[in-house]
């Protein structure tokens, strides 16, 4: 199955790039040692000249990652998408996420239910949370500056970031915030697992797994956030870093109490209520089959935005990958950062509409 190919070349790549740029990880939270993000120990590395076959168009700025791009190599693209590229104006490597139908939602909380089956075209997403560094490119002031020390946490993620200064920063590159569809998929894939990992939530290790809440018994080193792609063996199907804790993630969508899938095809639909109307699909059109630029994500408008994967200041349990929670656009956390998608054409000849907007 091409999600357990993608991990084993995810976790391949990450410990290749690792030994070149000749940085490790300290488990010791008392050291300064910090892990050398992909794009960081990659960066120059873009393959400008890589042929790609036809069908395969990457925007301006992104290109095929140098010397992980062989199509005699199927571990290295799936249908001629290069498997990792090179975003040029912040020097993030992207995983690539095929078009796929999985079920979304499904967990312990309200605003986590019904699991429904969603459709996501194919995208590539930011293979960690976007870094002090790399957000001092865009922006070298700001409150952000608040939990940077340059030189010292260089490669930690940007936190103290607003929706709207993730949403620039996003724009600025080139790339989008990620739907909550988008952002499950590439947590979970399509087995409908609990966390990017599996199923267990292993408590006893849970500090090889991710960047959560835990005891002392089980203490990680970290007081606070991690170093992006720390927790290698936490890595999600499609080999994505830190899905889960570490910082939460802000997503494009504005946050529903009542769901997060617009429109539903439940049936019959939902009785909640939402205003002054019934919540029921019968109220609100259905883009169709539109792509996903085209289709509405999420409400049509709302006051707080959704924000995915949990943090270091939440236990394991809510870091799952169909955890949700949401804060209002202009609203500043110090566990709360993001990362980007870059939209891809519709795969020609291939049905890839969002039956979930």
């Amino acid at each position: 199955m091409f999600e357990n190919r993608f991990r084993v070349a995810g976790a391949v790549l990450a410990g290749v790039l690792l030994l070149a740029a000749g940085m490790g990880c300290c488990m010791d939270g008392q050291s300064r040692a910090t892990i050398a993000p992909v794009a960081e120990a990659a960066a120059g590395a873009a393959d400008y000249g890589a042929p790609l076959p036809a069908g395969v168009n990457l925007p301006q700025g992104f290109y095929p990652l140098s010397g992980q791009y062989d199509l005699e190599n199927p571990d290295d693209h799936y249908d001629g998408w290069p498997r990792y590229i090179m975003s040029v104006s912040d020097e993030m490597v992207m995983a690539y996420v095929p078009a796929q139908t999985f079920m979304m939602g499904g967990g312990t909380d309200l605003d986590e239910v019904p699991a429904r089956e969603v459709r996501v075209s194919h995208f590539y997403v930011d293979i960690h949370e976007v870094t002090n560094r790399q957000f001092s490119r865009y922006s070298p002031t700001g409150p952000y500056t608040r939990y940077y020390l340059p030189g010292v946490n260089d490669h930690h993620p940007a936190r103290n970031v607003t929706w709207v200064e993730a949403h620039d920063y996003a724009a600025w590159a080139g790339k989008t915030l990620p739907t909550e569809a988008q952002w499950e998929a590439a947590a979970r894939g399509s087995d409908r697992r609990i966390y990017p990992w599996g199923n267990e939530e292993q408590s006893d290790v849970t500090r090889y797994l991710c960047n959560a809440s835990t005891g002392r018994e089980s203490f990680d080193g970290y007081q606070g956030p991690a170093p992006v792609m720390s927790y290698s063996a936490g890595i999600s199907p499609f080999g994505v870093f830190n899905m889960a804790g570490n910082v939460w993630e802000w997503c494009a969508d504005w946050y529903d109490p009542g769901r997060y899938a617009y429109p539903s095809e439940e049936a019959p639909p939902s009785a909640l209520e939402r205003g002054a109307l019934p919540f029921g699909d019968r109220n609100y059109p259905s883009p169709g089959h539109k792509d996903i630029r085209e289709a509405r994500v999420g409400p049509p408008i709302g006051v707080e935005r959704a924000i995915r994967g949990g943090s270091f200041m939440e236990p394991i349990q809510q870091c799952r990958v169909d955890a949700r929670a949401s804060l209002p656009p202009a609203a500043r956390r110090n566990n709360i950062g993001f990362r980007c998608v870059l939209m891809l054409p519709p795969e020609q000849g291939k049905d890839t509409a969002m039956a979930s907007r």
